[in-house]
């Protein structure tokens, strides 16, 4: 690795410039049009296969797990704390025509158990922003985040906005607003982090009781809760974002109570909708045909873009 391609990947963080390795191994890079000067440019083109070979490219299995059907505009599904894609599969027969479910699996989530998880939002949503512009590749799309996988979905949103046009839409459900997040604390006790997993409703009973599973899976959901801790921010101007919002709510959810889905339309510069649906802290799951729905329903309204 060059000297230069350090530099050149360190100022292109500084600029708000993804970079990434496509299917065919080559680097791709996207911004705001001020930042990509033409000397800046030539020099990302120099050190191309340099910074391609650093960054590496990960199959797209690695991270995107299908739910479902093929379709011509793709919806990034980012799960719940301490939950993965399969946990989303009632959702299969319920996607609605021409949509295709990408769910994100992040480190030390199902088969990627083993790895690290993140535990900052911004580290977790430089990579998914980067691996879901090689995996669209132009194609029409939105994101779907379901709790603390909506706070990074935000996130997300805000890394694509100078890099790409093809967003259609953000839904946000079950989610606090990043205002809303407490502050980071010290970890929880195990018997705190049981007693807010039993209170979301997620998990079977049958591991709920089930000491081992409990003593393996703790671990990941603490690096989770601090990864939620990191999402909390006051709303700026910068903060808001520029796509459609739709924020879900659950009408007997107690984890994101009732005016939840309202404190979202502060951080949407455009247009602002909330829906509500019958269910718990899980609802995307037990009311997936009614939340598939909703999402079908705003993105056939929409134009796709240009």
């Amino acid at each position: 690795m060059s000297f230069l391609a350090d530099q050149l990947m360190g100022e292109a963080r500084r600029r708000g410039v993804r970079l990434w390795v496509d299917a065919a191994g080559r680097l791709q890079y996207a911004g705001p049009e001020p930042v990509l000067d033409a000397r800046f440019t030539t020099l990302l083109r120099t050190q191309a296969d340099q910074i391609a070979a650093r960054i590496g490219r990960e199959p797209a299995q690695r991270w995107f797990k299908r739910i479902g059907p093929e379709g011509d505009c793709l919806l990034y599904l980012l799960p719940a704390a301490g939950a993965g894609p399969g946990r989303y599969q009632s959702w299969a027969a319920a996607v609605p025509a021409g949509l295709q479910v990408e769910a994100v699996l992040i480190p030390g989530r199902e088969e990627r158990f083993t790895e690290a998880p993140f535990t900052e939002v911004a580290a977790l949503a430089d990579r998914i922003a980067e691996q879901i512009l090689g995996h669209a590749a132009g194609r029409p799309f939105a994101l779907f985040g379901h709790s603390t996988g909506g706070l990074v979905a935000r996130e997300v949103t805000r890394r694509l906005a100078g890099s790409t046009g093809a967003q259609l839409a953000l839904f946000v459900a079950g989610a606090l607003p990043p205002d809303r997040v407490e502050g980071r604390t010290e970890p929880e006790s195990d018997e705190e982090l049981i007693a807010d997993l039993a209170a979301w409703q997620g998990t079977p009973e049958a591991l709920m009781a089930d000491r081992g599973f409990l003593k393996t899976f703790l671990p990941v959901l603490r690096a989770d809760m601090r990864l939620f801790h990191s999402c909390r921010k006051p709303v700026t101007e910068e903060e808001r974002v520029d796509v459609p919002v739709t924020a879900l709510g659950g009408l007997q959810d107690e984890t994101a109570p009732a005016g939840t889905c309202e404190a979202w339309e502060p951080w949407a510069r455009g247009p602002f909708a909330v829906r509500m649906v019958e269910g718990g802290h899980f609802f995307p799951v037990t009311a997936a045909a009614e939340v598939l729905g909703i999402i079908g329903d705003a993105l056939s309204a929409r134009p796709a873009p240009a």
